[in-house]
């Protein structure tokens, strides 16, 4: 079932790459590119916790976490309208009753007292990782934790918080206790 709901987002994912730009990643490997490095980031979900997507752009991570994750709800945030479009497309389409989108850029979204302080995690993919990390600190509850994909050309550290955990494709990061 959830391999099949992955299936129909990926293909789904391509028709309308071909009129926005969603994804630069071939579709002969994006199973291996974009898909297996989101499950990656399973292991350090909260179970039925509130997860925020920051630069969801095509939903990735966030389509398919929210796919694996049906007990959390997750908000993907998305400031380019077009590509917000597509999201809230697809997750209707898969009837993803779970995921809502935001698009509104994630910094002033943590202004917003309806989502300041509501996440336990916040994933990304292709935001740069000091961005991710100011949105997050409005967004995250206390004890919440910020999950990255993790590039070669990524610092290992990220100023204020612990690295709390790592693997082959995601790292995890709490704020540092003040």
């Amino acid at each position: 079932m959830k391999e099949s709901l992955v299936s129909q987002y990926l293909a789904e994912l391509y028709r309308w790459n071909k009129k926005i730009n969603l994804t630069s990643v071939a579709e002969e490997v994006a199973h291996g590119v974009l898909v297996t490095p989101s499950l990656a980031m399973l292991e350090y979900l909260p179970v039925g916790g509130e997860v925020f997507d920051i630069g969801s752009g095509g939903g990735i991570p966030g389509i398919v976490l929210a796919i694996y994750r049906p007990d959390s709800r997750f908000t993907l945030v998305e400031s380019v309208g077009k590509k917000a479009v597509f999201l809230t497309h697809v997750a209707r389409l898969l009837k993803l009753g779970n995921v809502r989108v935001a698009a509104v850029r994630a910094e002033k979204l943590a202004c917003d007292p309806a989502y300041a302080g509501t996440a336990d995690a916040v994933v990304s993919r292709a935001v740069k990782r000091e961005d991710v990390v100011a949105a997050a600190k409005g967004l995250l509850k206390p004890g919440g934790r910020v999950i990255v994909h993790r590039s070669p050309k990524d610092a290992p550290d990220v100023p204020g918080y612990s690295l709390i955990g790592k693997n082959g494709f995601a790292d995890c990061f709490v704020p540092e206790k003040a």
